[in-house]
């Protein structure tokens, strides 16, 4: 049996009918192109930047990244004490973790309440605006390490600006989601110090009334000072009481020198009582029964606050060791390349999106004419085609019986 003529076969009419409706294929790609261009035009320009960053302290290979995205970061941590440094370490919780953060449904809510994208979206949700910004933003993870952080905005600058808030926002999560044994340790000196200084204050506050109420400002000087001018007043009472005994044994009591040197006595036997006792207005001194319970009652606040601000300097050097130690341990995120937008939009890419409505309508055109052409050749086949007909025949009747009876009714 000779093989058909290329004319006869299928592909060969397809050929043939594509030949003869070349023009209107090429009006029809013609107006697409033009249509595709103006629905272009009307679309929102948006820009993309994107920025490079690391967590510090961790190093990965593309072992090692792939075994920290799945979870296996203690396992391989394990094969490389066995192989004694031969095989690479992992990259460890640090980078997931921060890779998740960066993506996580917490980021993208605050970005999208900062710039309010939810009306932008003209979303009906904050499930469908982080639906819609998902599709504008990505985090991904190299097998070196370093994270890559995508995001598109309506401008280059808010473009940048997303994605900059996005590594700010990840490191305050991470900063509140870190429980280590340094930063619970950090949280309960830190109430430990809020508590030893309130302590420290109530010292000190107990030490101000106290100066206050006994006008002892250095009780140990003042006292010191108190002794010595009572010494002072009782020398000079001795000193004029021999003056007076002596007096006593030449002159009359009614002589004006007897009576002023036992006037002179009776004054400071009178000072030295009042300041034993009662004190008086005069005095910048307590009075000397007061002087020990003044001084036992200082020596008691000074105790306390010496106490107290051992405590307070020790928990506040503690808490500087943990805040360093916590630093250590906590994984943060920093750029080495800053946000950077593309030069060219991100969307809407006219030439490409034309070319590709093009393209589409060119491959429908061809299906649509590759449909036509076997559709043909079944109702022109003697063993199909009358019964393929029979059938349009029916349906057609079905239509046309109904409209006619629509009418008549």
């Amino acid at each position: 049996m000779a093989d058909k003529a290329l004319s006869e076969k299928f592909t060969g009419k397809v050929v043939r009918q594509v030949a003869m409706n070349a023009r209107r294929i090429i009006v029809l790609c013609f107006i697409v192109a033009v249509l595709s261009s103006a629905w272009a035009l009307t679309r929102a320009s948006r820009w993309s930047a994107w920025s490079a960053a690391i967590v510090p302290g961790s190093t990965s290979s593309s072992i090692s990244a792939s075994a920290g995205a799945l979870g296996l970061g203690d396992a391989m941590g394990g094969l490389a004490g066995l192989g004694a440094g031969m095989l690479p370490e992992p990259a460890g919780i640090d980078v997931t973790l921060a890779t998740q953060i960066l993506g996580s449904r917490r980021i993208q809510e605050r970005v999208i309440l900062k710039y309010d994208l939810i009306s932008r979206y003209k979303a009906v949700s904050m499930e469908r605006a982080v639906k819609k910004f998902g599709e504008r933003f990505s985090v991904s993870l190299s097998p070196e390490g370093i994270i890559f952080v995508t995001a598109e905005g309506s401008s280059r600058t808010e473009a940048a600006a997303m994605v900059n808030d996005i590594i700010l926002f990840a490191n305050e999560e991470l900063s509140t989601l870190i429980t280590s044994r340094s930063r619970r340790s950090r949280i309960h000196t830190e109430y430990a110090l809020a508590l030893a200084y309130d302590s420290l204050e109530a010292s000190r506050n107990a030490m101000e009334e106290f100066r206050a109420r006994s006008g002892l400002i250095f009780p140990e000087q003042q006292a010191s000072s108190m002794m010595d001018v009572m010494a002072a007043i009782e020398s000079e009472m001795v000193s004029a009481g021999a003056v007076l005994s002596g007096l006593s044994g030449n002159l009359s009591p009614r002589s004006a020198i007897y009576a002023q040197a036992s006037a002179q006595y009776r004054y400071l036997e009178n000072a030295l009582r009042v300041r034993s006792t009662e004190g008086d207005s005069l005095s910048i001194f307590p009075v000397m029964d007061s002087m020990p319970g003044f001084l036992r009652e200082y020596e008691v606040l000074v105790v306390n606050i010496e106490t107290r601000s051992a405590v307070y300097l020790f928990l506040r050097q503690e808490l500087e060791s943990l805040r360093i130690e916590e630093s250590k341990e906590s994984p943060t995120i920093e750029i080495i390349v800053p946000p950077t937008p593309e030069f060219l939009r991100a969307y809407p890419k006219r030439a490409v999106m034309v070319l590709t409505h093009v393209f589409i309508a060119f491959s429908l055109c061809i299906i649509w004419i590759a449909f036509l052409t076997w559709f043909r050749s079944v109702l022109d086949s003697p063993e199909s085609g009358p019964f393929v007909k029979g059938v349009l025949a029916d349906v057609r009747n079905q239509f046309r019986r109904r409209k006619n009876g629509s009418a008549k009714k």
